[in-house]
This record gives structure tokens, C-alpha cells and sequence, in this order.
């Protein structure tokens, strides 16, 4: 099967083989490792490794003695495009081989998770079910736990911090999609002693990040103001990259002008957020959303980006 393109010609020659190739390769540290999980030799997959690259025109993997130490600027460029690909023909798949969804389901996710990424997974899942009906709320966090537990949202995406080393104790219908380190953020190395007040920039109240960052603060005893508060997070990482303040950010959602700020520059340590899917509704219907939604690269680590 070959993965066609009008916009490159040469996209015509690459196939899942040499994606699956790829990817395995990264994901098992190496080419040994990769033949196992493929189920092929070794040789056919130092073959479809070496065919990419001559079909892309570049090296996508660091070797050193015959032994895989990294990804190049290209490889790592292309890994995120070729998970989603094989994730998005894997679930395809296996939609496809189950009855089609039918109904209505009210989903709830952040107001400040990356709007075009949930957009674009609701849009394949209806796709794919053409009589499947979502009805979409876009809130923060605590508020789409309050609507979960008033039983008027049947699936919520939500956000919430957990001591590091940790995960939250499990409760029912909850799935934890991903666990993300948080940082102070700001946009040159700076002190925490070179203000007399810290002016904090932030999401509105409610926001996991905000009290996560408050609660570490005032265990610190210092003094603190909101020197920029919204619930947009373009418009928080342009208040920290233009110096407004400093930022509570995942790792994953830095900016390239961000600077990291920890213990060094007298900022306190700060817990992890956890991404949650939960189902509240019962039902088939809602357990098969949920196990589409999970299986989405968007959740992936390389993928989710975005602030509680």
C-alpha cells in the first residue's frame, strides 16, 4: 500500500512498510529491536530504513559504529507526521471492522487545549460515523468536572496536577492520556530575588496550572500579582515571550523563546499535570468515543501541547 500525494511525486514511493520501519527503529532503539516487533529481519528493515532516506534525500537517524544514537533534525521532523499516519490508518481500521456508532454524545473538553487538534479528531470520528451526533462544550477544567458530576456532559477531557513520581488515585471511567511535567517559563534567565513581587502570568481561576503555581509560591512565602490573566493560551505564551511576566507552562507547550526558570533561579519546584478522559455516561456508545479518542495521536506525548 502506497501513500499517495498530489502536492510531491515523490511521496508516491514512500509506503506504511517504510514508515512502520522508521518507527519501530526509534521506538526500540535500534534496528535488532525493530525486526522483532515487525516480525521481519533484520536486513528488510535496515533496507526500508535505507530506501526512505534515499526517497527523502536525507539521513533520518544518528548512527555511530553501527549503532543508533538519535534522531537528525529530519527524522525528528518526520516522526510525529508518520504516527499519526499509521495511527490514523490503524484506527480507521479498526473502526471500520465495528458497527457503526449511532446517537448523540455531549463531550466537554479544556477551553485552552489546542482547539484545531480536538477539532480535527471530532471531525475524522464523525466522518467515520454518519450517525453519530457530538455536541461540544468548550470550558475550563473545573468546570467540565462540575458539568461531568451535574450528568450533563457524557465524556469530559480535563486537566489536573499531581505530585511528581505520582499519579492520581484512580477512579472509575478514568483514563490518564498523559502526564507532563510543568515549568516556570519566562523569556530571559532571570532571578526570582530580582522582583519585589512576581507578576505571574496566567489562565483565570479554575486553571489546574494557576493554583499549582500559587500553592508553590505561598509555600515559599513570595509575594505574588497577576500581571496578565486570560484563558487564551496563544495569548499566554505571547504575554511571557514578550516579558509580561512568568508563565506556568507543560514542557511540551515552551515556546522556542521560552526560557526554563527551577530551583537554580529561586523558583520552586512544581507538580506534573495529567491529561483525564472520563466517561460518566453508560453504554457501548460512549465507551467505543472514549477508545477512539484515546487511541488519537493527538494524545500522544509528541503531540499534546497545550495548558490546562
Amino acid at each position: 500500500m502506497e501513500i499517495r500525494s498530489r502536492s510531491h511525486p515523490e511521496a508516491r514511493r514512500v509506503t506504511l512498510e517504510h514508515l512502520r520501519a522508521f518507527i519501530g527503529v526509534v521506538e526500540g532503539g535500534g534496528f535488532q529491536s525493530a525486526s522483532r516487533e515487525l516480525c521481519r529481519t533484520q536486513s528488510a528493515v535496515t533496507q526500508s530504513l535505507q530506501k526512505l532516506e534515499e526517497i527523502l534525500d536525507c539521513r533520518l537517524l544518528e548512527r555511530r559504529q553501527g549503532h543508533v544514537v538519535g534522531l537528525t533534525a529530519a527524522g525528528e521532523r518526520l516522526l510525529p507526521s508518520a504516527r499519526e499516519i499509521l495511527a490514523r490508518l490503524s484506527n480507521a481500521v479498526a473502526t471500520l471492522q465495528k458497527p457503526e456508532l449511532s446517537g448523540r454524545i455531549a463531550l466537554g473538553v479544556p477551553d485552552d487545549f489546542k482547539v484545531a487538534d480536538i477539532n480535527g479528531a471530532i471531525s475524522r470520528c464523525l466522518g467515520l460515523n454518519r450517525r453519530l451526533r457530538i455536541e461540544v462544550t468548550s470550558a475550563l477544567s473545573s468546570q467540565v468536572a462540575r458539568l461531568l458530576n451535574e450528568g450533563l456532559l457524557d465524556v469530559g477531557l480535563l486537566k489536573s496536577t499531581v505530585k511528581p513520581g505520582q499519579l492520581a488515585a484512580s477512579v472509575p471511567d478514568d483514563r490518564i492520556l498523559r502526564v507532563e511535567p510543568l515549568h516556570w517559563v519566562g523569556n530571559s534567565l532571570v532571578h526570582a530575588s530580582a522582583f519585589d513581587e512576581l507578576p505571574i502570568v496566567t489562565f483565570p481561576d479554575g486553571c489546574a496550572y494557576r493554583r499549582a503555581g500559587l500553592d508553590a509560591l505561598g509555600g515559599a512565602g513570595r509575594p505574588t500579582y497577576f500581571s496578565y490573566v486570560s484563558a487564551s493560551y496563544e495569548n499566554i505564551r505571547s504575554a511571557v515571550s514578550a516579558g509580561l511576566g512568568i508563565g506556568i507552562l507543560p514542557h511540551g507547550a515552551i515556546a522556542r523563546d521560552h526560557v526554563v526558570l527551577g530551583p537554580t533561579e529561586g523558583f520552586p519546584d512544581l507538580p506534573s499535570v495529567q491529561l483525564r478522559l472520563i466517561v460518566r455516561s453508560r453504554g457501548i456508545l460512549f465507551e467505543r468515543f472514549a477508545d477512539f479518542l484515546q487511541g488519537l495521536p493527538t494524545f500522544e506525548p509528541v503531540a499534546w501541547c497545550e495548558s490546562v
